[in-house]
């Protein structure tokens, strides 16, 4: 789990697993916007056939295809019928906003301190268990999503690097099942970080956080490795609270 590739297909794995009780088209749609959100589907990419798709998720093609409009009503998707047709990712970007503030009206203040408190307990274990098994490659991973976090232009952006971070440092633990719990919670909170990255100001401090978690992996000081992934979640959930209680940014 070293590599971009194998950090995708883990991912994928996850969002596209099958839904318990034949699922529903809400929740169908919601892997596949979260998938497409976090970069994980591209833009321009075809969706399987689907036949296939809705076999991957336990669902009817009927559910299949409701899920798929109400995609295609968000601008996240098009879809070409008839032969060497099929569904295709749209750009997603002009509907980001919109669709996480959609998503975190179901938080409750106390939702979201109790997703802080996971990510910080997850994040704070894979620091210390990376910067005892963490390869050359791991670090130089971290390295190249500090740099994304930094230069990243917008919200989108800013929410993919640091999702992408997380889940390297996951991997960089080399534990399969902190990764998958890790990649689980990075999709269910990345609607807030969505909008907590409108703020440009906390994009910078984060960044520079994640930039000093790197180095402390890199030269294996447990104690400041979690110190600083403890203080990039609890900036980011500090802002989170605040922007609830004074309102989430407007799209």
């Amino acid at each position: 789990m070293q590599s971009d590739d194998l950090l995708s297909t883990l991912t994928r794995r996850v969002l596209f697993a099958p839904l318990a009780d034949q699922g529903r088209a809400d929740a169908v749609a919601e892997r596949l916007r979260i998938a497409i959100s976090l970069g994980i589907l591209g833009e321009g990419e075809q969706l399987p056939p689907e036949p296939d798709l809705a076999a991957q998720f336990n669902v009817s093609h009927v559910t299949l295809r409701e899920a798929l409009t109400q995609l295609r009503a968000q601008g996240m998707v098009t879809t070409r019928r008839g032969r060497g047709g099929g569904t295709v990712v749209s750009a997603p970007r002009p509907n980001q906003l919109r669709v996480a503030l959609e998503q975190v009206a179901r938080f409750s203040r106390l939702d979201l301190r109790d997703l802080a408190d996971w990510r910080r307990a997850i994040a704070c274990e894979a620091a210390s268990l990376a910067v005892a098994r963490a390869s050359t490659e791991d670090v130089a991973l971290l390295a190249r999503g500090t740099i994304r976090l930094a230069a990243a232009g917008d919200e989108v952006e800013s929410r993919r690097a640091d999702s992408r971070f997380f889940i390297e440092l996951a991997a960089a633990s080399q534990s399969v099942r902190l990764s998958r719990a890790m990649i689980n919670l990075q999709v269910e909170y990345a609607p807030v970080l969505t909008l907590v990255y409108t703020d440009q100001q906390l994009r910078a401090e984060v960044a520079q956080i994640l930039q000093d978690l790197m180095i402390a992996v890199r030269e294996a000081d447990g104690d400041a490795a979690r110190r600083h992934a403890t203080a990039a979640i609890d900036r980011v959930a500090v802002r989170a609270t605040v922007m609830r209680s004074e309102g989430w940014p407007v799209p």
